[in-house]
């Protein structure tokens, strides 16, 4: 109940005794008006998401009809947690979708969701996951049969980013790392990777050496980034070798520094998501966030919900976020989409989803 009421309080635009009296730091005056009502028009708006975990999209509560007497849902971690807690989180969740009719079930769930929230274009993203009952290829083909189902269906123009994770051995990244390659050659909907996971566990030499396979073998990428500060060396090297097509957060590349030098010279994507941010720590509140030095820079960004499930949000809720806290207006938020679709990987559609985001 108390971290119902915390999140409620986070994406509130309410009364700021409630949000002190739970602890919750802020650090602009938020307005005070009807919240839901402004969610309500914001999901009626076209959107792209272009950074969002397969198995962090999953709502708790949909969950919850899945599991099995003995199974154990974990509790999403509370307020004061850190981001390795919430990379915990994330290892139990996925250890929940096991077999190919949950995870046809979930990835189902996640779409209508994303749709209902009014996005026209999602780029998904999943590492290609082994359990007893489910084989990686057989996790990469599910996931490939609903996504092309529902876009031969016109419900939502979706793609999918292969995930490379850091907390993996180099074996296994060379492993998948060849299974992103080669469904991106036999499949339209395979339109990049992705470079995630448990930065603690991080091996420079072996990220360079995986995503330059990928990269010589056509593939665009997405690489998290420097969600630590612990990282700027490895951040740098990353930038300079590897130039990522798109970066995940990258919360800590400061301002001034050779990193943010490097950004501003060839001008990746950022996908910046502001709940995730705050929640994880890395970013200390919403009137804070990276986001707005990188507009002002005239740097391309997204607004992204990363993980819906374990970080209780929407798309909508995101721009809601940005409109209150950082100042954002609705046509400042649908030119900055517009110039993301730039960055879109898949050059087939980008036409098509203009279009759509400016009907």
């Amino acid at each position: 109940k108390q971290w119902y009421q915390r999140r409620v309080a986070i994406t509130a635009g309410g009364n700021q005794n409630i949000i002190r009296s739970l602890g919750i730091n802020i650090c602009t005056r938020m307005p005070t008006f009807d919240m839901n009502a402004h969610i309500g028009k914001l999901r009626r708006i076209p959107k792209i998401e272009l950074h969002a975990h397969l198995n962090g999209s999953v709502r708790l509560d949909y969950l919850k009809g899945l599991v099995q007497n003995k199974e154990i849902l974990p509790d999403p971690p509370n307020e004061t947690a850190s981001i390795q807690e919430f990379f915990e989180f994330m290892s139990k969740i996925q250890k929940i979708v096991n077999t190919p009719e949950r995870l046809d079930a979930v990835l189902r769930k996640i779409l209508d969701d994303f749709i209902e929230d009014g996005v026209v274009y999602l780029e998904l993203r999943s590492g290609p996951r082994q359990t007893d009952l489910m084989t990686k290829e057989q996790y990469i083909t599910t996931v490939l049969s609903i996504l092309d189902e529902y876009n031969k269906a016109n419900k939502i123009i979706v793609r999918f980013l292969l995930s490379i994770k850091l907390d993996t051995t180099p074996e296994e990244m060379e492993e998948n790392a060849d299974l992103a390659i080669k469904y991106f050659k036999s499949s339209y909907l395979v339109v990049g990777a992705d470079l995630s996971g448990n930065f603690i566990y991080s091996n420079l030499e072996e990220n360079i050496r995986v995503l330059q396979k990928c990269k010589k073998n056509g593939m665009k990428i997405s690489c998290h980034i420097a969600e630590e500060p612990i990282t700027s060396h490895e951040t740098y090297h990353m930038l300079d070798i590897v130039r990522p097509d798109r970066l995940g957060h990258a919360t800590n590349i400061l301002p001034g520094s050779k990193e943010s030098t490097l950004v501003q010279s060839y001008k990746p994507l950022i996908e910046c998501c502001l709940t995730s941010n705050i929640l994880s720590k890395t970013v200390k509140c919403y009137s804070e966030h990276h986001i707005k030095r990188w507009v002002k820079l005239n740097n391309p960004v997204c607004i992204c919900t990363d993980d819906v499930g374990a970080f209780q949000t929407t798309l909508s809720h995101e721009y809601h976020h940005a409109m209150c806290h950082l100042g954002f207006s609705l046509a400042d938020l649908t030119q900055l989409n517009l110039k993301a679709v730039d960055y879109i990987f898949d050059d087939d559609c980008k036409e098509q989803v203009r279009k759509l985001l400016s009907d």
